[in-house]
């Protein structure tokens, strides 16, 4: 207890001592002084100084050990600019503040900055978040807010998450509200959502103003508006709206966050006028802390401000407080660094020449709170606080929709996931896809008018025109159908055609109205031909018009909606038949010829390398020849049982078989086209033979197909024209021969037709020539062909269009093969395989030389080594022939095995001599375009003394004359003085200020130059005046600050009453605010930016011509030359920025896209420049505008021209802020930009424009000697022009009234920002100012607008060498112009490139840049392609090498996109990347491929990909390169039963008969050849007949096995071997002929069937084809995939039952291969759903899209298509189902000719063999032994030929051979050797001994010259040679020196 309370004294003790202890006073801290500027008045300013003051309590309260404490000094702006830099400058010049808090707007800050910057005091505004203070580039700024910039990609994805395609910003006219357009355009433009206006609010426009503009958007197709406003402005807006009906059904307005994040502080009234909008909103997680503060800040502000109750908290308050509290923690900081507080170089006392703006001096500790406070982080309010190059981070959107009396959150857009629907969804996928996909991003909302429907986004508005829709008077009324009722004078147009758009216009979201015109005369006959039709001055062209390639040249066409192809029509008739030689007609003549010459000659080649080095190509001459015969016949069934040993044999030999597999595949194909024939064929199969006779064509009267026939050789006289089907079924019955036809040409929609109609006469045959089928036709970069396209898909994908088919093109009954096509089939000849028989011949003649080249390396000892006295050119080849002739004893086949060697000697050895690559350089030399003309200013020389000449007369002459000319001169000048003393006595001094960049800007010294002289020259012309303008000056020296400060001291102490200047837009920002409440004009000729003029003040006065005048004549210039895409590259600052708006609202008008935007910092390094350009050489674009001054320009095109951008293909635009001083700038400058085109105001060259530039640049030298490159332009000009109308405004006046009102003279509380006064002149001065008119020296001079020079025609030239020259004119009026002179006979505006000079482009070229291209020192495009898993390899196929860890892409579709990028006018580079995973499987299916170019993950794909309407939102289609559609494949079953002896029906009786007995007859005759040498037909009478038949048999399969020894025997095997191959093939083609042609009749007949009896149906894994099948209403329970052809087979053989399918729904291309493949199983069947078909995918917007589609219609209307079709699908097709197609059985009639070859062949063989072997027993027969009979001698014979042949090569064995073999150490081994033996009648082959026995392992074959050669020989080294013996026991070598030069090898 004691213990406790212990503890309890001294715990009260220590609390005493704390209290007692002294704590610091206030006092002991440091104060630091921190201005507040904010518009108290208005509730922002409220709201954030009370929150600046809670941050501070409740920082300091939780920090109170810090040392300093901030000491607030608030001024009130008083919602004027002028006034918060009053502030400010008071606050830095008598607070001595540290910082400055605010201002409110971005145009109060604008000036604040820049006196922060200059003095060193960081500005932190909480409020102003206008993009363009981010460009004054001052590091004392700090934005603590979100830059507007950073909401645009939120409102851009909100706007395409909806599909809408446009939208119109509304903005209010001021620097808050222009400075957001160009990040808006550019987002919404990255979106290919079009901007086609730009609405401006004035800030003080009336309720009648904003009604005026909403009612001119009514009268618009927009209905998507952004609205970017803030307060009152925006609030009335929509009030307004409300009131006229722009808030209801139908209407989309979106408000940006500067409306969004007050909207809780709006009235209730404006709330209910805002119902259904859609907010961007700052998100601000509502923390149990935010939400803490809001209520104490509620009550905290209403203690302040009683009288508003409804005020709430915004982002901008919470922003004020973290604000405040960054500042506290970075004051704090910076005082650590004990640094001192105050202000250096102040002077107390300003002199008269500056004003305080120039004296607040610069802050001692500024820098160091700037470091502190841009490092600053802490947890703020609004979220984690941190600077990020001073502004706050980019953050999170909420999305909000307007409804009932507050606002609903319905998503968020964050710039990692865009547009999610919550939060909590970030951490599952990455980037949400927006196309039309709003329900799954975004919540539920109402839209304006209290509806639910999602509105379109656009309308036609009620008075709006039609489309004038131009269609043809056609002969073809199933098409367009045009009937005229003359009663009602109407006009009715109707066809299949005119259905079709009907429907496609119904599938729009829009509505379109328009009308039909028929192109026709006024007696109603068609006006000219289709092309005709299309060139006309039509909205749009609806009719049967056919894409073609020559045709998009001038239009852009739709999607087709038919199919495609021009293919001719022929009369059909009956089958030939079929004759006795028929297996002879697949081959032609030459190529069997040819084939048979290249088995010998291969079979010589095979000798020719294997002789040397292999047994089984040695013997005698007879054996040698028959082998290599044998061995080369024999590959023609593969059945080559001879070891080929060399390398370059073998070689050859795999050539060969690959031939010889071609030609037997190729044979047995033509034999089964040939024998599947139809009944009827057509009379004409080739085009070739029409045009060869001449004989008579015909087309459609108008129709393209007349140029193709001319193409195609046919001469006019052979053209005959119908109008009508009727009248072509009448010209092709009549014929050619009796003034008809014998073949049409036509469209396949119009033979469809003609063939529906007479079916049974007619057919299509090939040629098919592509076309891309029917398409609507609308003018070039029409907005509508989008749109309709992707209309056309829906409708040709809906049943919709079947029924429009079905409507116009019903089929007749009658006709049961309408649609079957008939094929032919030729001989293959030699012109179809001369490349393979080059292939084996070129491998077959390499093989020699290089054998030949070793053989001669080898041995050229022998061949130079020869006594020359002995050895001729006969005797060398002799020698190398019988060297040739022997063994290669080097060859493996003759060296012993085994893992001991022999070791080798006597090799040679090979060097290698390295070649020597040649390298050519190719200099490529520029030559600089001299200039054409070079204008050159008159100078003038001012001497004393005269000229010296010899002729001193002259001289005498000279000098009177100037005497006289001085003496006048000075009477003239002293009447002058008089006049103007006695005028100076009435006249009164008016002071002008000039405030112009004199020390180094050329354009305030040109100004200057003009100012003084027009004073002089006015006063001078207008003695009488009473009036003197006095003229003082002051220099800007280029700071924002200075410019100001020197206004204000002309203002308040010299009291001028107008102010010429200053010379830049952002010098003039605040001088013009300045002006306006001085109420003293400020004039200016050179700030020429548009944002001047939304400062709405009278009394500037802009005399130059605004920038964005000129952007109209920019964007003829790019319209001029078809370049869709444009690039602006600006200076960042207001000048810059200024122009952008307009010029990409001009752009945007007239549908030229601007993909980037590049600004440039003014004083951006030449690294910062140089990255720039390199960032933008990696984009497509390569059309630049460029708005800089020319100090800026020119270093960027002198790094453009280092770098490589001033070559051929770019194109260079500068604005009249570069061209105006194209004379002045340096030659190498000029020299940097040649090829630029310029635009600039046109100054007409009049006398006085002419004499003043003479007198101006004369006085200009004066004062300024050094330069003297510097030349007039419209800037001195306008300097000039605007210093006459000064002075002329100035007379106007009461001279009476001058001087300054309420002129505060000295007040502590008021800075001379504040005190200068109003001018009492200043009205009457503006209002005599605008209306002063007269002839200028640069023309005209009027003012309109309340104060800008009337816009006037541009000038375009083009910078040459280092000048210019003009290439036209531009007028608003006209458009483009040659020449300002020109009498044109129209006032129509021109946009033609044919009204412009010739222009010397970049590169010194005169080809016109197309504008863009595929960077090649930046990335090669990325082309996806498909992975194929198994099946349909064919279209995409992907082969990978682990070896060398490469990929290649091979297949159909990738061939087609080779041909059409190979067809482009230009390279482009390409790698295509497989979309596959890690284990090389596809990624995803064609959908999930297909969006990866919309990501940006592939700049393209290239594949088997379905142009589809869903995918065509995402991304762009090319013009389909394939058929279309989706199709049914089913089983085919046979209505005639097969039994069991089917397999007999290929062959007759009578053929099956004699085969079977010429199989029995072979085996004797071979048996008779073989018996006495070949032991296979030897042995008992049994075995031999058996031997025999099962020989003879087994080659039906080609499988003998028994060894053929004579060459007789073989010749009749090589004939008979061919003879069953004929038979086989014919056999297989005749089964494949009758299978496939029966009958046929396809299982499932309709696609109800399958669903009725729930049968399973297939579809390719991963296509879009699944979707297809659900809507027909199939279950998912029926559906199976399949990955291949095979797959697809096993499941329909399966069937429904066991799992399988009965039906397969794929696309066209699919089923023609897996037709192709399983032709007789399965059959395409009706329905037929309608796609686009195979197109490339590229993202939306490509430029590439419209070149590649027309390289397509390029390659798939020339050959190149058909080979590709035929390299990679077979270019084959299976008949249709219901063709009636027949087949025959092969009779004897058709192959006696075959059985009498291998007769004739056998009779022969046996003849000869007969023959020989009476011969050879011949003394038997002559025995003249009488009592032999004839019998006996018969018998005896025949006992001879039962034995063995003894002397035949494969029974001999020599005495000396077995004696050399058993005394040889090698005999132990095996080793023996053979040698031919003589020849017998028929030589036996070496194949009857084992490979023992011919084993030649170990031996060394030696080579030793005659004696007569080498004998006597003496001085040559004799040739060493080593003879190898391999003992097996020992393993010895055995050598022997081999000396003696006649030794002989055994």
């Amino acid at each position: 207890m004691m213990k406790g309370m212990k503890h309890i004294i001294i715990v009260i003790v220590i609390m005493g001592l704390m209290l007692l202890w002294p704590c610091p006073s206030s006092a002991e801290k440091t104060v630091i002084n921190v201005g507040v500027v904010l518009d108290l008045s208005e509730t922002v300013g409220k709201i954030g100084l009370s929150c600046i003051n809670m941050s501070l309590s409740d920082f300091y309260d939780s920090h109170p050990h810090y040392n300093t404490r901030m000491l607030l000094h608030v001024r009130d702006s008083q919602t004027d600019v002028v006034t918060a830099a009053s502030a400010a400058v008071e606050l830095m010049k008598k607070e001595k503040v540290e910082a400055i808090m605010g201002p409110v707007t971005s145009m109060q800050a604008s000036f604040v900055v820049n006196l922060g910057d200059k003095a060193h005091v960081p500005i932190i505004s909480f409020t102003a978040t206008s993009p363009s203070l981010t460009s004054l580039g001052s590091s004392y700024f700090f934005r603590i807010a979100q830059n507007d910039s950073t909401q645009v990609h939120a409102i851009s994805d909100i706007i395409q998450s909806f599909g809408w395609r446009q939208a119109v910003p509304i903005y209010i006219d001021n620097d808050y509200g222009r400075a957001i357009i160009p990040f808006l355009t550019n987002s919404l433009q990255q979106a290919n959502i079009r901007v086609p206006y730009l609405a401006v609010i004035p800030p003080s426009a009336t309720t009648d103003h904003i009604e005026e503009q909403l009612y001119m958007l009514m009268t618009m197709e927009t209905r998507v508006f952004v609205v970017h406003m803030v307060g009152n402005p925006g609030s009335t807006l929509f009030a307004i709206a409300d009131r006229i009906g722009m808030m209801k059904q139908g209407y989309v307005w979106i408000v940006t966050n500067g409306m969004a994040n007050t909207l809780a502080s709006l009235d209730f009234s404006d709330i209910q006028a805002m119902q259904g909008v859609l907010g961007v909103k700052t998100y601000v997680p509502k923390t149990k802390r935010v939400v803490d503060f809001q209520a104490r800040w509620k009550r905290r502000f209403l203690q302040d401000n009683p009288a508003m109750v409804d005020a709430s908290i915004n982002v901008f308050g919470l922003w004020a407080y973290d604000a405040s509290t960054a500042l506290a923690s970075a004051v704090e900081r910076a005082n650590n660094n004990n640094s001192k507080p105050g202000f250096q170089n102040t002077t107390n006392n300003a002199s008269s020449n500056f004003s305080e703006i120039d004296n607040v001096g610069v802050s001692e500790r500024g820098e160091e709170l700037r470091d502190a406070l841009s490092d600053t982080r802490f947890s703020g309010l609004a979220g984690q606080f941190g600077l990020v190059n001073g502004e706050l981070e980019a953050a999170t959107f909420q999305i909000i929709n307007v409804n009932g009396n507050g606002e609903k959150v319905i998503g968020f857009w964050t710039p990692q996931k865009r547009l999610t629907r919550n939060l909590s969804s970030l951490i599952k996928s990455s980037t949400t896809d927006l196309n039309n996909n709003h329900d799954n991003v975004l919540g539920a909302m109402i839209w304006p008018g209290d509806s639910y429907s999602v509105p379109k986004g656009w309308e036609i508005p009620t008075n709006g025109k039609k489309l004038r829709i131009g269609v043809p008077v056609s002969s073809r009324p199933q098409f367009v159908k045009v009937e005229n009722d003359g009663e009602t004078n109407t006009t009715k147009v109707t066809g299949f055609s005119i259905d079709v758009f009907e429907a496609v216009v119904q599938a729009l979201p829009y509505a379109l109205p328009y009308q039909f015109i028929p192109f026709a005369k006024p007696n109603g006959e068609s006006a000219g031909t289709y092309d005709d039709l299309i060139m006309q001055v039509f909205d749009a062209v609806v009719a049967d018009t056919t894409i073609i390639a020559n045709r998009s040249k001038y239009v852009d066409f739709t999607l087709p909606y038919t199919e495609s192809g021009v293919s001719m029509v022929v009369p059909v008739k009956d089958k030939s038949k079929k004759g006795a030689w028929v297996f002879l007609k697949p081959l032609t003549w030459d190529l069997w010829m040819t084939t048979g010459c290249s088995f010998v000659f291969f079979g010589f080649v095979v000798w020719v390398l294997e002789h040397r080095i292999n047994k089984d190509f040695r013997g005698p001459p007879s054996h040698q020849i028959g082998t290599s015969l044998w061995f080369s016949f024999s590959t023609m069934v593969f059945a080559h049982r001879e070891k080929v040993v060399s390398n370059t044999a073998r070689f050859v030999v795999i050539i060969w078989v690959f031939v010889v597999l071609i030609l037997t595949q190729s044979y047995t194909a033509n034999l089964s086209s040939l024998l599947t024939v139809e009944q009827l064929r057509p009379t004409v199969t080739n085009v070739n033979d029409l045009i060869k006779y001449r004989t008579r064509v015909g087309y459609h009267t108008g129709s393209f197909v007349r140029g193709i026939l001319l193409n195609l050789g046919f001469k006019d006289f052979q053209l005959i024209t119908y109008n009508s089907t009727a009248q072509c079924d009448d010209l092709l019955s009549r014929g050619s021969q009796n003034g008809g036809i014998a073949a049409a040409f036509d469209e396949i929609p119009y033979i469809r037709i003609l063939l529906g109609t007479y079916c049974s006469k007619y057919t299509m045959v090939d040629p098919t020539f592509k076309t891309d089928g029917f398409g609507f036709v609308f003018p070039k970069s029409s907005p509508l062909v989008g749109d309709v396209s992707r209309a056309i898909l829906k409708v040709t994908e809906d049943p919709r269009m079947k029924e429009i088919e079905s409507a116009w093109f019903e089929k007749r009954s009658s006709c049961q093969q309408e649609d079957a096509s008939v094929s032919s089939s030729n001989s293959l000849g030699l012109d179809s395989f001369w490349g393979l028989f080059l292939i084996a011949a070129l491998a077959s003649i390499s093989a020699l030389l290089i054998f030949a080249v070793t053989f001669l390396y080898d041995h050229r000892h022998q061949w130079w080594f020869i006594n020359n006295d002995y050895s001729t050119w006969k005797t060398r080849i002799r020698i190398l022939l019988r060297i040739f002739d022997q063994r290669d004893p080097r060859s493996q086949r003759f060296r012993s095995g085994g893992t001991d060697s022999v070791k080798e000697e006597d090799r040679h050895n090979y060097d290698q001599n390295s070649s020597t690559i040649g390298r050519h350089h190719h200099h490529l030399h520029d030559h600089s375009l001299d200039a054409a003309s070079t204008y050159t200013e008159s100078s003038f020389s001012f001497q004393g003394s005269p000229c010296e000449d010899s002729n001193s007369d002259h001289n005498n002459n000279m000098v009177m004359k100037n005497n006289v000319r001085k003496l006048l001169g000075f009477v003239y000048s002293m009447n002058l003085v008089v006049l103007l003393g006695v005028a100076a006595m009435a006249e009164r001094e008016v002071k002008v200020g000039a405030v112009l960049d004199v020390g180094v800007g050329m354009v305030g010294k040109m100004g200057l130059n003009s100012i003084r002289m027009c004073i002089h020259d006015f006063y001078v012309s207008n003695p009488h005046y009473k009036t003197r303008l006095q003229l003082i000056l002051r220099d800007s020296q280029r700071n924002v600050v200075t410019a100001a400060a020197q206004a204000l001291d002309l203002i308040k102490n010299e009291q001028v009453e107008a102010v010429i200047g200053p010379v830049t837009t952002t010098e003039a920002m605040f001088v013009i605010n300045l002006g306006d409440k001085a109420h003293v004009p400020i004039v200016t000729f050179s700030a020429t930016s548009p944002s001047l003029s939304s400062l709405h003040t009278p009394y500037f006065f802009q005399i130059a011509q605004k920038d964005s005048t000129q952007v109209e004549a920019i964007s003829a210039i790019i319209q001029a030359f078809r370049w869709k895409e444009v690039v602006p590259i600006y200076v960042d600052n207001s000048y810059g920025e200024g122009l952008i708006p307009w010029l990409t609202n001009s752009l945007q008008k007239a549908y030229i896209r601007v993909p980037y935007l590049s600004a440039i910092d003014f004083s951006a390094t030449d690294d910062a420049i140089e990255r720039e350009l390199y960032k933008l050489m990696t984009m497509q674009t390569r059309v630049f505008v460029v708005h800089m001054t020319p100090l800026l320009g020119s270093r960027l095109f002198a790094i453009a021209k280092t770098i490589g951008m001033m070559d051929q293909g770019y194109v260079w635009i500068v604005t009249d802020g570069m061209a105006n001083f194209f004379n002045s700038l340096d030659s190498s400058v000029m020299d940097s930009m040649e090829g630029v085109l310029g635009v600039r105001p046109y100054i007409p060259r009049t006398k006085q424009f002419l004499d003043f530039r003479a007198r101006w640049k004369r006085q200009f030298l004066r004062d300024n000697p050094t330069l003297v490159d510097v030349n007039l332009n419209a800037f001195g000009i306008w300097a000039y022009d605007a210093t006459t109308a000064l002075a002329m405004a100035v007379e106007k006046v009461d001279s009476t009234l001058s001087g300054f009102t309420n002129v505060s003279k000295n007040s502590s509380n008021v800075t001379d920002l504040e005190n200068f006064g109003v001018s009492r002149n200043g009205e009457k001065l503006r209002e005599a100012l605008s209306n002063v008119r007269f002839k200028g020296v640069g023309g005209d001079f009027k003012l309109v607008g309340g104060g800008e020079l009337q816009a006037s025609a541009f000038e375009i030239v083009n910078v040459i060498g280092n000048g210019e020259k003009n290439i036209g004119f531009w007028m608003p009026e006209k458009g483009l112009i040659r020449s300002m002179d020109a009498k044109t006979a129209t006032t129509a505006y021109s946009s033609s490139k044919e009204n412009l000079g010739r222009i010397i482009w970049p590169g010194d070229s005169y080809s016109i840049p197309k504008g863009w291209q595929i960077p090649t020192n930046g990335k090669k495009l990325m082309i996806g392609v498909p992975v194929k898993d198994s099946g349909y390899s064919e279209f995409v196929r992907i082969i990978h090498d682990p070896i060398t860890n490469s990929t290649k892409v091979t297949g159909f579709c990738i061939d087609v996109f080779n041909a059409v990028v190979e067809a482009l006018p230009y390279a482009l580079s390409f790698d295509l990347i497989p979309f596959e995973n890690s284990n090389g499987e596809m990624a995803g299916t064609y959908d999930d491929l297909v969006n990866q170019v919309y990501y940006g993950k592939f700049d393209g794909v290239v594949g088997d990909t379905t142009i589809t309407a869903n995918r065509s939102s995402y991304v762009d289609f090319t013009l389909p390169y394939t058929e279309s559609g989706v199709t049914m494949v089913v089983p085919i079953k046979d209505n005639r039963k097969k039994n069991a002896w089917a397999f007999l029906k290929p062959l007759t009786w009578d053929l099956w008969v004699t085969t079977f007995c010429s199989f029995v007859f072979i085996g004797f005759v071979v048996w008779v050849l073989e018996h006495r040498i070949n032991n296979h037909f030897r042995g008992p009478p049994s075995y031999q007949i058996g031997t025999s038949l099962w020989f003879s048999f087994s080659t039906m399969v080609f499988s003998h096995r028994e060894r053929v020894a004579s060459n007789c025997g073989r010749f009749v095997v090589i004939v008979w071997v061919f003879v069953v191959q004929i038979l086989v093939q014919s056999y297989t083609a005749s089964l494949t002929s009758l299978l496939t042609v029966e009958q046929l009749r396809p299982v499932i007949t309709d696609v109800h069937q399958l669903l009725k009896n729930r049968l399973n149906v297939g579809y390719l894994d991963g296509s879009f084809v699944r979707e297809i099948l659900k809507d027909l209403g199939f279950q998912e329970s029926q559906l199976r995939i399949y990955r291949s052809a095979e797959e697809c087979n096993d499941l329909f053989i399966k069937g429904t039952a066991n799992g399988g399918i009965d039906a397969a729904f794929d696309e066209v291309p699919y089923v023609t291969h897996l037709l192709q493949i399983y032709c007789s199983k399965y059959t395409m069947i009706e329905p037929r759903f309608k796609t686009g078909g195979f197109g490339f995918v590229f993202p939306k917007g490509s430029p590439l899209v419209a070149d590649i589609s027309r390289a397509i219609l390029n390659v798939t209307q020339g050959a190149k298509m058909k080979t590709i079709e035929n390299a990679w699908l077979n270019g084959s097709s299976c008949p249709e189902s219901n063709a009636q197609i027949s087949s025959a059985s092969l009779g004897l009639e058709s192959f006696w000719g075959l059985f009498l070859v291998i007769g004739v062949s056998c009779a022969l063989a046996l003849m000869f063999f007969l023959a020989t072997f009476l011969y050879q027993y011949r003394h038997i027969l002559s025995s003249h032994q009488p009592s032999t009979s004839i019998w006996t001698r018969i018998g005896t014979l025949l006992s001879i030929f039962n034995e063995k042949d003894l002397s035949s090569h494969t029974f001999k064995k020599s005495a000396k051979q077995d004696a050399s073999v058993a005394s040889s150490p090698a005999h132990h081994h095996g080793i023996g050797s053979a040698e031919a033996s003589p020849s017998t009648h028929c030589p036996s082959s070496p194949y009857s001994y084992t490979e023992s026995n011919f084993s030649f392992y170990g031996d060394q074959v030696m080579f030793s010259p005659d004696r007569h050669d080498y004998g006597t020989h003496q001085g040559h080294e004799t040739q060493d040679r080593e003879m190898r013996v391999v003992h097996d026991d020992t393993q010895e070598v055995a050598t022997t020196n081999s000396n003696n030069t006649n030794s002989q090898a055994t």
